[in-house]
């Protein structure tokens, strides 16, 4: 006969829960992963599937009553671990959305717009463009099979139950949300210079010519050469979402403390 104590039975549900939380974290907020088409069901058995496949490689976690207030705090912290992990790469394709809706407000195409079924808002239709060209490059790259890697090591950089997540980890990950901006300028510059070149000639050609109808030559204009910028901006999404993907995991490294 097997004797089973209340200890054996707290390290097992400690093994199974914590890492559970962070891996479910991950899902919540990692691309493609996160996406609002992804069932919720989907999601939480790939959680477990994952869990199971780490589980023997995991080191021990700390043996603690997941029902007292220790352990929550505990699931708690891995969660949140979880979803910082998650939304440091998510923020490379938050920058791709912004960068098409620059775009798309300076060739006269902020209007239009779709539901984006990646995060279930409304955004350009050139946004939802762009993020599916990338998102399709990431999928290319290996990046999910990347970050599932990333996920993996995580236990052996951060056991979990050995840290929390302190104020000088959420300080990395804030100052980690002014790629958002940086990256969307660095995507969008070139078309933003140009878009502004052709307003700019537009504004001369109204004063040369005060008759001209300025909103009927202007927009069709704006509307044609962002049309042209666009497809020559998509051959450099590749180099510019590599670099922004190379620096999320660098930062990633940071904030795990690897």
């Amino acid at each position: 006969m097997i004797a089973v104590n209340e200890a054996q039975i707290l390290s097992w549900m400690a093994a199974l829960w914590l890492p559970f939380a962070r891996v479910s974290g991950v899902m919540l907020t990692a691309p493609l992963f996160s996406a609002s088409y992804v069932p919720m069901q989907v999601k939480i058995v790939l959680s477990v599937v994952i869990c199971m496949v780490l589980m023997p490689l995991l080191p021990a976690p700390p043996a603690v009553n997941l029902l007292s207030l220790g352990g929550m705090l505990l699931l708690a912290n891995e969660l949140l671990l979880g979803l910082c992990i998650g939304f440091i790469v998510q923020l490379v394709f938050d920058a791709i959305v912004l960068a098409g809706q620059l775009i798309a407000n300076g060739m006269g195409l902020g209007f239009a717009m779709m539901l984006d079924p990646q995060r279930g808002v409304q955004v350009p239709v050139l946004s939802q463009y762009l993020l599916i060209i990338c998102m399709l490059l990431f999928v290319a790259l290996d990046g999910h099979l990347n970050l599932l890697s990333l996920l993996a090591r995580s236990f052996d950089i951060w056991p979990s139950g050995g840290r929390t997540v302190g104020p000088q980890s959420l300080n990395t990950v804030l100052l980690w949300g002014s790629e958002l901006f940086s990256g969307a300028i660095r995507v969008a510059l070139p078309a933003i210079i140009a878009l502004l070149v052709v307003q700019v000639a537009v504004g001369v050609i109204s004063r040369a010519a005060p008759t001209l109808n300025l909103f009927a030559v202007g927009f069709p204009l704006a509307m044609l050469m962002g049309y042209l910028i666009v497809d020559q901006l998509i051959p450099n999404l590749l180099p510019v979402l590599t670099t922004l993907l190379e620096r999320a995991l660098t930062q990633l490294s940071v904030f795990l403390g690897g």
